[in-house]
């Protein structure tokens, strides 16, 4: 089972927390519909971004790992999926 931190860092939670959260204020605050519509887009671009990023960053640190352990001669277990 997936850890708590890594189910609410997901992307696709991120982007429908965002769309959530800007439909919540859209329906409080109908005078500013197309300014927190436009916010919401960029936040969830932002967050796709930044975790895309890290993402990367994560799986080619893991690769380097594993190649520099399999050149030093060391057992190391398998990536999780």
């Amino acid at each position: 089972m997936r850890s708590f931190l890594e189910r609410i860092s997901s992307r696709k939670f991120l982007t429908a927390l965002a769309v959530q959260a800007a439909s919540v204020a859209a329906i409080f605050w109908p005078q500013y519909e197309q300014t927190i519509s436009t916010a919401a887009v960029r936040i969830a671009a932002l967050a796709t971004l930044l975790l895309a990023a890290v993402g990367y960053g994560t799986i080619e640190a893991g690769l380097d790992r594993e190649a520099s352990s399999a050149q030093a001669g060391i057992d190391k277990p398998a990536l999780k999926a």
